[in-house]
């Protein structure tokens, strides 16, 4: 049965991730367990003991809108009307809820008002409503006026420096979403017919963008034009051929004994995305992960400062990758939070345009599933180079750990993939498999977090048994006995 098909008429198209997701969901996956940075589902109160619904359903709507809009991921999704910890068929247990009234709702509900979007939809025999939260411009609160933003799966509040960080990050503007001087007549006929490849694949449809052939159909479905209906900034990067190379190849061959060869590339960004990746991949005799090399080129292309002229750079060599970025980090970004800080992309408008081609997932941020992939496959973590005028991102080949890797598939398929799906995790299990002992302090920085964070993800493995703590300290863990004996050679 299709997700999206169980009702008569013309249905809006579900994301593909949400989509994804619920076909996970019905298979007996729970969807407490998909939930991750622009993902969350909640079921209607009506279906749980509680004694003002509508009163629950209003504030843990606005609560989760609000935690999306201040997060760092762009645009997200609430799905409600799902059973969060209910596994199968029996978590589709819907909503008779109108969607513009939810709209409305947490539009009333916000400081600044929030403008969802919100629809009904008809997924294995339920009608749910998907709400997309738009990226942030503000930093939005709830009546309660407590600032929270989302940090994987999790809704965290956020108070002193870094609430001040994303204040001021929110209020640059996006230069992106500005009007664009290039007509859209002059754009690359073979990159609008790719953006409207891409973007029919990305919403599972079968048809073209409006069978619209001058692309301003594209332009409104991926929210390339201004209010007054002209293209913006980021639809000229992605459609038009500007002269010169916005980006550059160079490969240098293993022992050839050549100076690295060099590709300049002049494509639009919808294709210059995809022709980088396919050069490292053709070039690649390393280890890395495609994964993390996706990953670093597409980071470099959508957070650049697209107001400097030089190219974004790919280097590569049988020893490394390295991705060169123009600018700085932005949104008050640092080195040492990459993993955990909130963050404001600098160009929101082109990368929800790049979301929604799937040219860039959803869900969490580019340096996590760096950081993911390489763990993941028992290398060392990239390591960033960050000054004020470009960003270096470097993956190392090397030999990797395959013990890591063993006891990380063990950890996976005792306890389920949920509880090691992010970067912070992999980066405690592998300290502990070596150190032994973990305390507060060393595991907020191999988190790249605040203290409160860190004992809150810390507690969470230990609750779930992964780890326990020592005897000795409060603040101290290690692997728990049945992990320990998880690990190669332990037996």
């Amino acid at each position: 049965m299709d997700s999206a098909g169980d009702a008569p008429g013309r249905q809006r198209a579900l994301p593909r991730d949400v989509a994804e997701a619920l076909d996970r969901i019905l298979d007996g996956a729970v969807a407490d367990d998909l939930e991750s940075s622009v993902l969350d589902f909640k079921e209607d109160p009506v279906h749980t003991p509680t004694r003002r619904p509508d009163e629950k359903a209003a504030d843990m709507l606005v609560k989760t809108a609000c935690c999306f809009a201040n997060g760092s991921a762009g645009r997200s999704f609430i799905v409600f009307g799902i059973a969060d910890r209910t596994p199968g068929p029996d978590a589709f247990n819907g909503t008779d809820r109108n969607p513009a009234e939810i709209a409305h709702l947490i539009f009333t509900g916000t400081r600044p008002h929030l403008t969802v979007d919100a629809w009904e939809a008809y997924s294995h025999g339920a009608r749910i409503i998907v709400i997309r939260v738009p990226a942030g411009l503000a930093v939005h609160t709830g009546p309660d006026e407590i600032v929270r933003h989302r940090v994987g799966d999790a809704c965290l509040p956020l108070d002193g420096e870094p609430k001040e960080l994303l204040a001021r990050a929110r209020g640059n503007p996006d230069d992106t979403a500005v009007r664009s001087s290039v007509p859209l007549q002059d754009y690359d006929v073979e990159a609008l017919a790719a953006g409207r490849e891409l973007l029919a694949a990305a919403q599972r449809a079968g048809t073209l963008p409006n069978g619209d052939s001058t692309g301003t159909g594209l332009l409104a479905k991926l929210d390339l034009l201004t209010d007054e209906g002209a293209p913006t900034v980021a639809a000229e990067l992605l459609f038009h051929r500007a002269p010169g190379a916005r980006h550059l190849y160079r490969a240098d061959e293993a022992d050839s004994g050549h100076p690295p060869t060099e590709t300049p590339l002049d494509l639009p960004l919808v294709l210059s995305a995809t022709s980088l990746r396919d050069l490292v991949r053709a070039h690649d005799d390393s280890s890395i992960p495609a994964a993390a090399a996706d990953e670093a080129i597409t980071n470099a292309l959508v957070h650049r400062d697209w107001s400097r002229p030089e190219p974004v750079v790919v280097f590569q060599s049988p020893q490394m990758i390295r991705v060169h970025s123009p600018g700085g980090l932005p949104g008050g970004n640092t080195v040492d939070r990459l993993l955990s800080g909130p963050s404001q992309p600098r160009n929101p408008a082109l990368l929800n345009a790049m979301q929604l081609l799937g040219l860039e997932r959803w869900s969490s941020r580019g340096f996590d599933r760096m950081w993911l992939a390489m763990l993941s496959a028992g290398f060392e973590p990239p390591v960033v180079d960050a000054k004020e005028d470009a960003v270096d991102v470097t993956l190392f080949n090397g030999e990797p750990d395959m013990e890591f890797v063993s006891l990380l598939s063990a950890v996976r398929a005792e306890y389920g993939r949920g509880v090691a799906r992010d970067a912070a995790t992999l980066v405690v299990l592998r300290h502990l498999m070596a150190a032994g002992t973990v305390d507060l302090e060393v595991a907020a920085l191999l988190q790249q977090a605040a203290e409160p964070d860190a004992r809150s993800l810390m507690t969470w493995l230990a609750q779930r048994g992964v780890l326990q703590r020592t005897a000795r300290r409060r603040d101290e863990w290690r692997l728990s006995d049945r992990v320990a004996s998880l690990v190669p050679g332990s037996r």
